[in-house]
């Protein structure tokens, strides 16, 4: 109950801070609204998005309002919030809730699920994601109105098999959901990986968990020394199955647990339960979005450095690397707005709903084209998702578990590696430690036997030999 309070009232200071500041701003200016859907960071809420990150996604929207409108701008920009959850019944709620708000846009959903939802009831009205991924929203037929920040799923799968094949990833498992995203995501690698992947296993939630224990229990022991399990799951649900392997010994065998960018939004520095469960699996890897070039790029800096100032929640104390899962990609969507508005007043032509669509379309002037904190930012009319161009490829981090953060090793580049650090397995167990040690010495005992008998043969002969007194042929003794 305490944590839900805290958490609760840090988001209300956040919301009525960021509301005086921007309305401070406004006097005089013209306002334009947008809307935020996004997972309230309420403990309590049915979302598989940790409260810690739903709350550091909610102050980086608020910290990207304030920079943008203190710019010295001749209009604002305010905001309507509303609770996504990453669920779809919830979204729908919400969304006829932010349909009589007079809006020009809406920032999110975050998860693709909740995505599938606002667009099929918020018809017409410009939806920007910065984090639903699912490739099926690229559909520009089904989903005209959907647009994002970050790349599609399918160049998430690149990234995860040009991965396996830099690491020799081999015996692989797929665990995954019913959800959009986890399934449609699983699915791609499976068939991009054939070679590399032995199964793929559709986790059902248990009666009190996200996962049933006893169908996980079964897949773990099922498994080979030297597999690999891939997690394309939410967060928490990768949480959920990290505990239930810490409890049957499972999280050194396999050797490796891979996550994609769902798993790698785990936070590792929550509390201390979270610190025990990370001390069991530190040295797990997996793919993670680009997160920026903060400090060194200074679209990044002005936002974190007002973040630290304004000392709002969810403000990573670690540097980059640690700012957490698509943190970076909700400034640049923010800033999309602030860009289309920007050209859409130099151009004279009215702000609505409309001309916000037709600039994201393609259609008209607005189209956004800048530097953010991700890089290039730029959409593609055709998809509606990050345009990927020379200048602007699909980039991805592989990271690594330690014990406060995920830790870059390396960066993936149009599914190509242009930079890796030193990647080590996590431990073996003793057990298996022990048989390798076993294996090992047999294997020497074996060599040495091979070695030291042929010669020991051949001083044989060479002793008749000399002993008779007349040379011959090995292949004379030997017969």
């Amino acid at each position: 109950m305490g944590l839900l309070l805290r958490s609760a009232m840090r988001f209300l200071i956040l919301s009525l801070s960021s509301l005086v500041e921007i309305n401070s701003a406004i006097e005089g200016n013209e306002t334009y609204y947008i809307g935020f859907l996004a997972p309230s960071p309420n403990p309590s809420a049915a979302s598989p998005i940790p409260a810690s990150l739903a709350e550091a996604w909610q102050s980086a929207f608020h910290v990207a309002l304030e920079v943008l409108n203190g710019e010295g701008r001749t209009y604002n920009i305010n905001f309507t919030p509303s609770d996504s959850a990453c669920d779809w019944m919830t979204v729908l709620e919400a969304s006829r809730f932010l349909r009589q708000k007079g809006l020009i846009g809406i920032v999110g959903p975050a998860c693709s699920g909740a995505a599938l939802a606002a667009v099929s009831y918020m018809e017409g009205i410009p939806i920007v994601s910065f984090a639903a991924t699912m490739e099926s929203l690229s559909d520009r037929n089904l989903f005209p109105n959907f647009f994002r920040t970050v790349y599609s799923d399918s160049h998430q799968a690149l990234a995860v098999l040009a991965t396996m094949e830099k690491l020799n990833m081999t015996n692989a498992t797929i665990l995954c959901t019913k959800s959009y995203y986890s399934l449609g995501l699983a699915q791609s690698i499976q068939k991009m990986a054939i070679d590399r992947v032995l199964n793929m296993f559709v986790l059902e939630s248990g009666d009190t968990s996200t996962i049933d224990t006893a169908q996980l229990k079964r897949i773990l022991y099922s498994l080979q020394p030297n597999g690999v399990v891939i997690l394309v799951v939410p967060p928490l649900i990768a949480e959920d199955i990290w505990k239930a392997a810490a409890k049957l010994g499972k999280t050194a065998y396999p050797w490796w647990y891979f996550c994609t960018d769902g798993a790698t939004a785990f936070d590792p520095s929550r509390n201390d339960d979270t610190s025990k469960l990370v001390t069991a699996i530190q040295g797990e890897i997996g793919i993670a979005p680009f997160g920026g070039v903060y400090p060194g790029n200074s679209v990044c800096q002005k936002f974190f450095s007002h973040w630290r100032h304004k000392a709002y929640p969810g403000f990573s104390a670690l540097g980059l690397h640690a700012s957490q899962s698509y943190v970076p990609y909700v400034f640049d969507t923010v800033t999309v707005f602030f860009k289309i508005v920007d050209a859409l007043r130099n151009a004279g032509v009215n702000v609505n709903t409309s001309t916000v669509l037709a600039a994201l379309q393609g259609h008209g002037p607005g189209t956004p084209h800048f530097n953010g904190c991700t890089g290039t930012v730029q959409i593609d009319p055709t998809t509606g998702s990050r345009q990927i161009s020379l200048s602007q490829p699909a980039l991805y981090d592989l990271v690594s578990l330690v014990q406060n953060s995920w830790e870059l090793k390396g960066r993936i580049k149009n599914a190509t590696f242009f930079s890796v650090q030193p990647i080590r397995r996590p431990n073996l167990p003793n057990e298996l430690v022990s048989s390798y040690r076993e294996s090992r010495m047999r294997n020497r005992g074996l060599i040495a036997g091979y070695i030291v008998f042929p010669v020991v043969f051949l001083i044989i002969v060479v002793y008749l030999q000399l002993q008779h007194g007349r040379p011959h042929s090995y292949l004379r003794i030997a017969h």
